[in-house]
């Protein structure tokens, strides 16, 4: 089964993912500037939101501590101490190549960041994805051979030039462990320039969000009141440095969720049941429209809720994205009812055009968007949606 979804959503003023000026994103959609929401923002808003994590039997991680993990599962072992700590991280360390700085990083500002510059030698120097399980094998592969080569006896520097063996001999078994991944690995992926670990296709897509209309950036400055004066004005007036930016869009948001892919031999396999795939796709689309990126949001409270909510299911995988539907730049005094119409006129005229039949839709719509005419079968609740939605994958598996 595959899942698209389609989002109408407007949110006040705010700054949810900044730019490394310090600016909303934005690009150039229509010949005119849109703000812009970035698919790795998105996506760790999804995957860091409590509905999404409730559906999980462990959630994994993306890190660059997996040598400080694994070195803490050791901890207790006869003779292991901190050089030994020290000489196994480098090894494992020695792995994985450097990431490049200035990546488009999901995190939980928004804010793009180089990979950082770690004090402690117990990183790597890329982020990793990985689960619970594999940090546990791991540990487990390395006390069975420590224990059976007598690692305890030998002096720091053999015991450096063992680890970096003992990772170069034992890749392909190491990388076998990685195999076993969750359903976040699943649905995000997994890249990395290790051999310790198997790369993750990702079975779901997220793309940027855009604003349907052109999107000025604005700026504000600090001030403060001095709360014992009675003078009039203010006690501070920030300067450059405290200039914030900030901006306010309706949004177009489309993902689409591969439930096929997800149960393949690469991912979940068969033993994650239709029923499992069908709860991770509602958590999912919870987790999407319930959450909004955390980026200045003490400064800003920029929360808002989508007004239209667009679920397609079909057997075959055609994504579509309905970004087109605003090429031309939307205007009026109701941004969201404008859209909402652009939308549904987009839908009809794409099925219209390439008679497409092997969908079936479900629409939640209130608010500014509540009239807009869609090809589909509309429900009250977004619950009602959730639900609707889970039954019929479970019914067409």
């Amino acid at each position: 089964m595959f899942i698209q979804m389609h989002l109408l959503q407007s949110l006040p003023p705010g700054n949810l993912n900044r730019d490394d000026t310090g600016q909303p994103k934005k690009c150039l959609f229509g010949g005119v500037t849109r703000g812009r929401i970035s698919s790795q923002c998105l996506k760790r808003t999804i995957r860091r939101s409590p509905q999404f994590r409730a559906c999980l039997d462990g959630q994994a991680l993306r890190s660059q501590y997996l040598p400080k993990l694994v070195t803490e599962r050791l901890t207790g072992e006869d003779g292991f101490d901190e050089a030994e700590a020290s000489a196994l991280a480098e090894g494992m360390r020695k792995r994985f190549s450097a990431e490049k700085k200035g990546n488009d990083s999901d995190n939980d500002t928004g804010q793009e960041k180089p990979v950082a510059s770690h004090a402690t030698d117990l990183a790597t120097r890329q982020l990793v994805f990985f689960s619970a399980a594999f940090v546990d094998a791991l540990a487990a592969k390395i006390v069975a051979a420590r224990t059976q080569e007598g690692v305890k006896a030998l002096t720091p520097k053999k015991k450096q030039k063992w680890y970096a063996e003992f990772f170069k001999d034992n890749a392909e078994g190491i990388a076998t462990a990685s195999e076993k991944i969750t359903p976040d690995i699943a649905l995000f992926g997994r890249m990395t320039t290790s051999d310790l670990l198997v790369d993750v296709e990702a079975i779901c897509q997220v793309a940027h969000a855009i604003s349907t209309h052109e999107t000025i950036i604005e700026s504000d400055y600090f001030t403060a009141m001095d709360d014992l004066t009675t003078e009039p004005g203010a006690a501070f007036l920030g300067s450059g440095d405290t200039e914030t930016f900030f901006d306010a869009s309706v949004y177009y948001k489309y993902m689409n969720l591969d439930l096929d892919a997800l149960r393949d031999a690469e991912h979940m396999t068969e033993a994650f049941s239709a029923q499992d795939a069908a709860a991770l796709a509602a958590a999912f689309l919870r987790a999407a429209v319930c959450n909004n990126p955390t980026g200045k949001q003490n400064s800003f409270a920029a929360h808002g809720m989508p007004e239209l909510v667009l679920v397609e299911v079909s057997k075959v995988k055609q994504p579509i994205s309905y970004a087109n539907a605003f090429l031309q730049p939307v205007a009026g005094e109701n941004l969201m009812k404008q859209s909402a119409d652009a939308l549904g006129q987009y839908v009809e005229d794409a099925d219209r055009a390439f008679s497409r039949t092997d969908l079936t839709r479900l629409a939640f719509q209130w608010g500014s968007a509540s009239k807009a005419a869609l090809p589909a079968r509309k429900v009250q609740t977004f619950d009602e949606l959730v639900e609707s939605m889970e039954s019929q994958l479970c019914q067409e598996s």
